[in-house]
């Protein structure tokens, strides 16, 4: 499960109470929890991102650097945090089987993130032409309106428990 997170949640000091309370009761393995943090969110608070990401590691979740490529600094974030996965930001992906500049971004970004070891996610898939070119491009995960509409937590969480038990 991914969750984006706020420059606010990032330094909120009970965050990992919950978090922790949470993963006891549901006994969900913490590497499948995935943390977004967006650039934006990294610069607003810096230090905040950086202490988040240590006790996301202590844990074993995972950390993703969301919207990657929409700031000025992105590289630089690659030197800094230990992140998990990069999710190339949508303003890229959804025109990209018609932009040639988008293509040649997201290839680009596609290339560092392998070299570096990090798994990567494209959002805005909108299109199944889009969908088959970032296949090929060898992207790890997908998120968009094509592949499934976003969901409140508790109706996923019930669906997937009653998919479960019927199983």
């Amino acid at each position: 499960l991914g969750f984006n997170l706020s420059a606010q949640t990032l330094s909120d000091p009970l965050l990992w109470d919950f978090v922790d309370g949470v993963i006891d009761r549901t006994r969900a393995p913490a590497s499948s929890i995935v943390f977004e943090i967006t650039e934006t969110a990294a610069v607003t608070n810096f230090k905040a991102a950086e202490q988040f990401i240590l006790n996301a590691r202590l844990r074993n979740c995972r950390v993703s650097l969301d919207d990657f490529g929409s700031g000025m600094s992105s590289f630089e974030y690659l030197r800094r945090f230990p992140i998990d996965s990069i999710k190339i930001n949508g303003s890229f992906v959804e025109h990209m089987a018609t932009s040639r500049y988008d293509r040649e971004i997201v290839a680009a970004i596609i290339g560092i993130a392998r070299s570096l070891g990090y798994a990567v996610v494209a959002e805005k898939i909108e299109k199944e032409e889009t969908l088959a070119m970032l296949r090929d491009m060898g992207v790890d995960f997908g998120q968009g309106f094509l592949l499934h509409r976003p969901e409140a937590l508790a109706d996923l969480v019930a669906r997937t428990a009653h998919q479960a038990r019927t199983a």
